[in-house]
């Protein structure tokens, strides 16, 4: 055989051996879990299936009207759809599995098999970090081309620690020790969304390391006012106690706990009032008024309902019922219970609190 025809067939040989690796799923490739180097999370296959149990948890949590949507098909495929939608202050539908253990330390992120429709998704991993008790959700972001299969990956350093909107920038997913996967859907974009995933595997097998946070601090419960001031709910409640020259109350070692109004409850106080409180001629009546809303003590929720009468520290009894998996505090509405602080505890409320004697 000549040296040309040799040459030739080397160059086809080249070609196809090209062809072979830019098109691994041509040939199935793709589909086996040692073609890549990572591990697999999810194929999706019946028992898995069954392992995950695969739930909808919609903003319906909070007040929304998003409905989500999710089944598995015969072909190991999970199907994620619905409508999004921003009434009531929603605008989020996710699927989670329930609690799984995988060590993922070794591995440099996320590789997803999906079809989508052009919108951008989540990927969610809890792990150990925690935020009052509660764990934190750690999200890495994935955008999706219309009815198109694509590969995406999702490294794990991108991946942002959340809690009810809140990020914790300084956390860091600790990947040796993932507990619950999600997928999310939260684009501020109203309208039907569709999903597909064919599996969620990772990449970058040998190249991971364990990703501990060093001191989860903002994980850590602390005093009262720190919690005031880091929540961010409650400037304008931090300025009141201020100028009440108030804050140095709260560093006693006795538990307190303090039904907080957010700055939005004060923006609904009558015109004018908030401000006329805040002149020094005026302190007494301040301090009336935010005496009114702590107690002595740490009331949690559930405390606070079954004692149904508090007495507040300068006087005066606030009365606490549940309506339809609601707290009421007087006339205001608990919008988040059980802020856990290492000196008491901080309910906020929806509505600042006028003392029964008050002018």
């Amino acid at each position: 055989m000549s040296a040309c025809v040799l040459a030739r067939l080397r160059n086809l040989l080249y070609a196809l051996l090209f062809v072979w690796l830019s098109f691994p799923s041509t040939f199935g490739f793709a589909d086996s879990p040692a073609s890549w180097r990572g591990q697999s999370v999810s194929e999706f296959t019946p028992a898995e299936n069954e392992e995950f149990s695969w739930q909808i948890v919609n903003d319906g949590v909070m007040g929304g009207l998003s409905k989500g949507n999710v089944e598995h098909t015969s072909d190991n495929r999970m199907h994620f759809w619905g409508t999004l939608s921003l009434d009531n202050n929603g605008g989020f539908s996710t699927v989670r599995s329930r609690g799984v253990n995988f060590d993922l330390s070794n591995d440099l992120g996320l590789l997803l098999l999906v079809k989508g429709d052009g919108r951008t998704y989540e990927a969610r991993l809890d792990s150990t970090a925690t935020f009052r008790g509660n764990p934190l959700s750690f999200l890495g972001k994935f955008k999706t081309k219309k009815d198109q299969w694509i590969q995406v990956k999702v490294p794990f350093e991108d991946f942002i620690a959340s809690w009810r909107g809140r990020q914790f920038p300084d956390e860091v997913l600790d990947t040796s020790a993932i507990r619950r996967v999600s997928i999310l859907l939260a684009d501020k974009k109203p309208g039907s969304f569709d999903l597909e995933i064919e599996w969620i595997r990772t990449y970058g097998k040998g190249q991971g390391r364990k990703q501990k946070s060093v001191e989860n601090v903002s994980a850590q419960p602390k005093r009262l006012i720190a919690t005031v001031v880091a929540d961010g709910r409650f400037t304008i409640f931090k300025q009141a106690l201020d100028a009440a020259k108030l804050t140095v109350f709260f560093q006693w070692d006795n538990p307190l706990t303090i039904f907080a109004p957010t700055d939005e409850a004060f923006s609904n106080l009558p015109e004018g009032l908030l401000e006329e409180l805040l002149k020094p001629d005026n302190r007494e009546k301040l301090v009336s008024l935010l005496a009114y809303h702590v107690a002595a003590g740490s009331f949690d929720a559930k405390q606070a309902v079954a004692e149904k009468n508090i007495n507040m520290v300068r006087g005066g009894r606030i009365h606490v019922t549940s309506h339809s998996k609601e707290t009421h505090v007087n006339d205001a509405i608990v919008l988040e219970p059980d802020i856990q602080c290492v000196d008491g505890i901080i309910h906020a409320i929806d509505t600042v609190l006028i003392p029964e004697n008050s002018e």
